[in-house]
């Protein structure tokens, strides 16, 4: 969506860089960071599955997200992506943040079916709905 700036910038926080294409998907260890959001409730601080993991241009910490996941690039080849490196050091793989009266969760992890049955990914997922579904206004505080 880079023609529309307000969803790229202001709701999701980040934009799309690449990934990788030769070693399309691979496995990669996920480090669950906000271990106090509602959304990180029941995870175990880290996890090993395969996807195709998305790179950003920006981290979405810049724009005032609170990161739950970020992924161990050391797990996995981060290739270029034409002439650009797809390494980002600090790699966020899910987070949220409250815009306006709303809440956004974004998460990167999900390109294989496969995902939907990974235990971990489910019960981020579920609670990431439960999250931004919420009407307590004080879990807002990201």
């Amino acid at each position: 969506m880079y023609f529309w700036d307000w969803y790229a910038d202001t709701l999701i926080g980040a934009r799309f860089s690449g990934h990788p294409m030769t070693k399309h998907l691979q496995n990669a260890r996920i480090v669950v960071e906000a271990r106090d959001h509602p959304i990180a409730q029941g995870l175990p601080g880290e996890w090993v599955m395969q996807d195709e993991w998305y790179s950003f241009k920006n981290s979405p910490r810049a724009s005032g997200s609170r990161i739950i996941a970020t992924l161990d690039e050391g797990t996995y080849d981060p290739e270029t992506w034409g002439q650009q490196s797809l390494r980002m050091g600090d790699h966020p793989i899910a987070w949220a943040r409250c815009v306006g009266n709303g809440r956004m969760f974004y998460s990167a992890i999900g390109h294989r079916p496969e995902s939907y049955v990974n235990p971990q990914f489910v019960t981020m997922f579920e609670s990431a709905i439960g999250w931004a579904v919420s009407k307590d206004h004080r879990e807002c505080r990201i």
